[in-house]
């Protein structure tokens, strides 16, 4: 009976090698299911470029066709006045160029290229007011 005994004993050891099997499908999924190129959720047709730089700014401002001004996405002004928009926006670019953050000096500006010069021109001169770098986004022939 002692050989029995011994037979059934459970046993300590783990196999880890179906582990790394699975981690390795995990990270396929996950870098297939990710998205690599951040684009924009506000529609609008960029002006065109031979250029195939891309922005490094991790702030945008978006002006639309419409005229409607985004920062980072996010519509300044809903419903109000061009002038407020404008206001909101400058605030906004006066908050993260005077911040300690040196890598958020960098703003890139997505202007529809039916968009007056006017408008992306008060854009770029409140960037360049507080010591900013403008990158003007485009789309590549």
């Amino acid at each position: 009976m002692s050989r029995l005994k011994s037979r059934l004993k459970p046993s300590a050891e783990f196999s880890s090698s179906s582990m790394a099997d699975l981690v390795f499908l995990l990270l396929i999924f996950f870098m297939l299911t990710s998205s690599f190129v951040t684009q924009a959720g506000v529609s609008i047709t960029l002006p065109n470029s031979e250029s195939e730089k891309s922005s490094d700014g991790k702030n945008a401002v978006t002006i639309s066709e419409d005229g409607r001004y985004f920062w980072n996405e996010r519509e300044a002004g809903i419903g109000a006045e061009e002038d407020l928009k404008k206001a909101e926006i400058a605030s906004e670019i006066e908050k993260v160029l005077t911040d300690e953050d040196e890598e958020n000096n960098v703003v890139t500006l997505r202007v529809d290229k039916e968009v007056t010069m006017e408008k992306a021109g008060f854009v770029i001169s409140q960037i360049a007011k507080y010591g900013g770098k403008v990158v003007i986004a485009t789309e590549k022939e």
